[in-house]
Formats: C-alpha cells, structure tokens, sequence
C-alpha cells in the first residue's frame, strides 16, 4: 500500500506542475480541447484514487471541479474568468492536501464548501487574494510540465557526475601514454571504443541534470494573471523558450530572481489601463518572457511596455541617499544609470505595496545571478518600457577545453569561445600601440590585445616574438587576442564549483583536473574581457600616430532589435526608436501595397511600411517608429534577437545608400527613422 501512495503522490504532483499554466492557457483560448482534456484527466485521475486510498474530503472536492469541467467538455458550459478562478482555487487545495498526505500526514482540515460553492454556474468570481484564503498554502508559481520521472537526490547525481570526470581523467592520461608508446600496442581499437562509450555516457549523465527551461516558465502566466487581477490591471504575457534546456539545480537559484523581477515589471512598470488609455497605449499591457542559448550562456530576457525607467529620478534619489556622488553620476552612461535600481535600499515607488517597493530585491536579484556567474543588463526607454537581461551558465557540465599555460602556472578556457591561434611572430600579422593598448592587425582586421599575465597579475619572462595570441569571440560579437606563452592541449574537461572567495573575483567560473590529477582554474572568458576593458566601457581613448597623438570618442555599445524582414532579410533598429511593439489583425489593414499601406491603430491611420508580397493570412508583428505627433509602423516577419552594435561601426552602402552596422561581426542594414518618416506620408496625431 505505502508504494501504491507514493506512486499516485509521485503522479498528481507531475501533472499538478504542468497545470496552472494550462489553464490560464485555456482561459485565452477557451475552444482549446486539448487543454481542457489534460485538465479533466488530472481531477478525473485524482477523484478515482481518492476511493482507493480512502480520502473523502479530496475525493468530493476533486470530484466537484470534474463536474463542472465535464459541463465544459459536453458545450453546456462555457469556460469564463468565474469558473478558472475557481478551478485554478482547487487545483491550489487539492496541491496542499497532496502536500500534506506525501509528508506523512492527515489531509489538512478546512472547509472546502466555498471552493466548491465557486464552481457552481453563476457564482461569483472571486479575487485572487479570496481563492488564496480558502486555500492557504497555494503556491501561486508552479513548475512545469515534465514527462513521468523518478526522483532522485542531488548529492548521488553529483556522485555520479564525479565518477565520470574521475574516468575521463584517466581516459586522458591513457591516451598520452598510449600516445608515448613505440610501435604498436594493439590497445588502439579497444581504446577507440572505450572513448566513444565514455562520450556518450558523459552526454547522458550531463542530460540527466539537465531540464526544459519550460519548467521555469510554465508558472509565470498563473503569476501574472492573479498580480495583474489583484493589482487592477490587464497584462498579456507571451512566453518563448526556444527549447533551451538548463541544469536543474540553476532553474531553482533563477526562479526567485525572476519571480521578483516580474513582479516589479506588473506593479511598477505597466500602466493601469486608465493611464495606458491617456498615454496613447492599448489598454492591455505586455509582458514578454523569452530564453534563448548563446554559446556557453543562456540568455533570459523579460520585456515589458509600461512606463520605463526614469534615470534621472534614479540618479537624484541615488545622491540624496547618498549611494553616489553629483560628480560620480555625471560620467554614467544610460545602462548604468538603469543599473543604479540594484543598490541596496534604493526605490522609486512612490508608496510600499503587499507586492513592492520596499527597496529591497533587486539588489538581492543581481547578487543573486552573479553568484552564479552571471550577469543583469537593463535597458529602458522611458514611456515605452524596459528590458531585463539575466545572462546565466548552462550548467556544471563536461566542457570542451582548451588548455593555456603562462610562466609556470596552467588554465583551462571554454573551446566554444576560441576562433583562432596565432603566433606573434607570423608574418601576416602586425602590432601597434593605441592609447596604451597593444592592437594586432591580421588579414585587416585590427584586435585588441591583453598578456593574460597582466589581467591575473602575474609574470611572464617568455619573449614578446614567441608568444601565442588565443582570438576569443565574445557572446556579442566582439574579437579581441589573449597573450599566453603556451598552448598545451585540447581535452574534454569537467568544471566543478571553486571557493566563492575565488569566484567574487570574476575571473573563474570553476575549476577542473588534469589527467595527472592536477587541480586547473577554468578562466570566465567574459570576466577577463571585464577586467581588461575589452567590453566598450572605456568612454574614450588616445591614438598613438607618427604625426602625435589623436584623441577620439569612443561610444558605448548600443541596444538594437535583430528581426527578418517580409522580404526575408535581416534588418536591425536601434531600442530607442522604436515606440511599441505592436500586433494587429490583417483586417486592420488598408491598401497593402508598398509604401502606399495603412493601417488603423488605435482609431487613427498610419503609414505601413516594410510588406513585401502578398499580405499575410495572420496577426501582424509590427514597430511603431515616431514622437508620438506622427508615427509610422514597420511590419516585419519574425524577431530574431536583441543585440548590440558599435555606433563607430555604422556606414553608408555606396549603391545603395543603406545604413550599416557591424552586428555579431558582419554588416546588418539598420534601419533610420528618418529616411522611413520621409518614404511615406506621416499622418499627424491628436
């Protein structure tokens, strides 16, 4: 009996992750049966075992949500705000009871009349914050939908992850002595295919702690709906996981974090639908939540269109607090004006809420991932939104490596981020000096460089004409030289976690063994960069010529939205241009013919620009470019990404005359609001 428990404890606990997302869901979409299926199955499933095990209070409660869902299934019902607030209550109590019962105990008592009395046709509905005291224990952010598992302690999947480094270690050291051996050993071929089963049972230890970021997300409409319902406001979430997988303990460390920063985005950042209205946005506001994998990173972003950030408000309250100086604050640029939201007790709500605006949080959000070894980036348009970007680790994983040597010390560096080895004294290569920074030129192209010794302080006696310079491509697209003397080797190699006094420096992101067993630091590519001033933040800098020096400013980075085109190019625009991003249906459309398209948004007609062909069957992705006096709308096909760009890299095509931009190191049209405004007729706004 107690393995027949633990199995239907196992089982209701699996479906119930997958449900409060579901049913949101199926609230947008109430024709969808699937979802509705899914939902009928799990209340269905937990009434039968109910009988079985002898629990007549869940048993009757579970038993009323599967009536009223069965009245949806057969269309005498319709599915309506009443009735999936009152199931999304239930699924809520019966997560408690199932809670209670898997610890060992009684089902908690409690008068589950009125969650049952919600149900009824007619009744009701009730706020979220009602549904939360008939159901005390709720938990309002539920993991995701997963197939049936088996649950198993971190600390043997760690024992295992272990007993696989430990045989790579002697894979290796085999292959080197099987490597110094004369002539032949006849331990090649049994050699051969011992590496490739080790490969694939590393593959499938990796895979066993690795999980769809879907089970982060998969909470997240729930959450939204009942912040935006308590608080008043209508808020659309859409969810993009882009199949990203991630290791499970690291969803646990980012699902705090993201919970608070989506939390701040519905009470800070979107408007009521009253100011939306008065402010020239659609009544509904949203939130878009978005992950994407890139290289060694996985990049979360979370996107709202409400009122922004006010830097300067952030900086004059940053000074009264005296968390920074006037002059301090006259030499920030706009992402870390933005940034200064993450000081310890520094607000800008007007008034403390049961949601925020204590001061406390993001503070804690930015420790929070980069503890990890992460990063936060925040870019805001103020009256147009903001932009969150938790830049994370993949995992604790099997990482192919390249390993380095400076002086007498070693260092392992990821191989993902590796383009190329050069050796200083090559003759298609050149070095010069600009503003105290040695550039190496290679085929045209001019790099910056960095001795790795002079970023971890250490020496380095081996001559400037015998060294090696490792290329390394930033997540951003950015190329510069690390000066090493020695290349050792490429090997697969297992990062385990470092003292946290070793990572707070940032240049570490682990550590991990040789196959003699030696301990090596595995370098944090991007936290070198950091410490080098390889990532644009230098404000300007001093050109060392034959003639004197020059002195040029150097811009920071800038935000831009990669997107395809109805043509099928790639286009970007700068973050700062756009006005809204808005979707629409194709009847709103008028005259889609080049330049001579319209479209009515929000009761007025504005130009259209960017279709090519015939108009598509579907909802329209389009920008709003403008003041806000005249406006102009861009259609485009699909969004790719958001990136950065050098301003300094921008140029005119000769034929065409199109603006350029170096994006992930190849040109990009980018798009000029000025040179659109003049293709068509801007209509004046109220």
């Amino acid at each position: 009996m107690d393995d027949l428990l633990a199995d239907f404890i196992a089982e209701a606990r699996d479906m119930m992750e997958a449900l409060s997302g579901e049913i949101v869901a199926w609230e947008n979409d109430p024709g969808d049966k699937e979802r509705l299926d899914a939902i009928f199955r799990f209340v269905h499933t937990v009434k039968g075992n109910c009988g079985f095990f002898d629990f007549p209070q869940l048993e009757k409660l579970s038993h009323a949500a599967e009536d009223s869902l069965a009245d949806c299934r057969a269309g005498r019902r319709q599915a309506d705000q009443a009735l999936v607030t009152a199931v999304l209550a239930v699924i809520d109590r019966i997560a408690e009871m199932v809670d209670a019962i898997g610890e060992g105990g009684d089902v908690p008592e409690g008068d589950d009349e009125a969650l049952i009395a919600a149900l009824a046709e007619g009744a009701e509905t009730a706020r979220p914050q009602e549904a939360a005291a008939a159901a005390p224990s709720a938990k309002t952010a539920r993991q995701t939908a997963t197939p049936r598992t088996i649950r198993l302690p971190v600390d043997l999947l760690d024992r295992v992850m272990s007993g696989v480094s430990d045989m790579a270690v002697a894979r290796n050291d085999l292959a080197r002595r099987l490597a110094q051996s004369n002539g032949e050993t006849g331990l090649e071929a049994p050699f051969n295919r011992l590496s490739a089963i080790l490969v694939d049972l590393s593959e499938a230890i990796t895979r066993i702690r690795m999980q769809r970021i879907d089970t982060l997300f998969a909470g997240f409409p729930r959450l939204v709906r009942d912040l935006s319902h308590e608080l008043g406001k209508q808020v659309m979430v859409e969810v993009e996981s882009g199949d990203v997988e991630i290791d499970r303990e690291m969803i646990e460390v980012v699902r705090d974090p993201m919970v608070h920063i989506i939390r701040n985005a519905i009470d800070h950042g979107i408007e009521s639908p009253a100011e939306r209205l008065a402010a020239g946005k659609r009544e509904i506001g949203s939130l878009t939540i978005t992950a994407r994998q890139t290289g060694s990173e996985i990049r979360i972003g979370i996107v709202d269109d409400g009122k922004g950030i006010d830097g300067d408000k952030l900086v004059a309250k940053a000074i009264a607090a005296k968390l920074i100086t006037a002059e301090d604050a006259k030499g920030l640029t706009t992402r870390e004006r933005n940034m200064l939201i993450c000081l310890p007790g520094l607000s800008t709500a007007k008034e403390v809420t049961a949601v925020s605006g204590r001061g406390v949080g993001m503070d804690v959000v930015r420790a929070n991932i980069e503890k990890i070894g992460g990063s936060l980036v925040i870019d805001s348009t103020p009256g147009s939104g903001t932009r969150m970007m938790l830049n994370i680790p993949l995992t604790l994983s099997i990482v192919p490596s390249l390993t380095i040597g400076v002086a007498e010390h070693t260092f392992a560096l990821p191989r993902s981020y590796v383009e190329e080895i050069v050796r200083s004294a090559g003759e298609e290569m050149d070095k010069n000096w600009m503003g105290g920074r040695k550039f190496i030129t290679l085929r045209g192209q001019r790099i910056p460089c960095v001795g790795l010794e002079e970023v971890l302080g250490i020496e380095s006696s081996c001559p400037d004409d015998a060294r090696l310079y490792v290329l390394i491509k930033l997540v951003g697209g950015d190329v510069f030289g690390l000066a090493v003397d020695a290349i050792h080797n490429h090997e697969e190699l297992v990062v385990k976690p470092i003292a946290p006094v070793l990572m707070a420096c940032g240049l570490y992101v682990g550590t991990t063994q040789l196959d003699d067993g030696s301990p090596v630091p595995m370098l944090d590519v991007a936290g070198v960069a950091r410490a080098a001033g390889m990532i644009s933040e230098v404000k300007d800098r001093t050109i060392r010529t034959g003639a004197g020096e020059t002195r040029v400013e150097e811009k920071d980075l800038r935000p831009a939205l990669l997107f395809v085109g109805f043509d099928g190019r790639e286009r970007a625009i700068e973050m700062d241009d756009v006005r809204r991003i808005e979707k629409l249906p194709r009847s709103a459309v008028r005259h889609a013919t080049g330049d001579t398209a319209q479209i009515v948004i929000d009761g007025r007609i504005v130009p259209l620009l960017g279709l090519s062909g015939e108009l598509p069957d579907r909802e329209l992705a389009m920008f709003r470019l403008g003041d806000g006096a005249s406006e102009v709308a861009f259609a485009y096909e699909r969004m790719i990404d958001l990136v950065e760009f050098d301003p300094l890299s921008i140029t005119k095509a000769k034929k065409s005359g199109e603006r350029l931009a170096l994006v992930g190191g190849r040109p990009v049209e980018l798009l000029e609001v000025s040179t659109l405004e003049a293709r068509a007729p801007v209509t004046e706004g109220a």
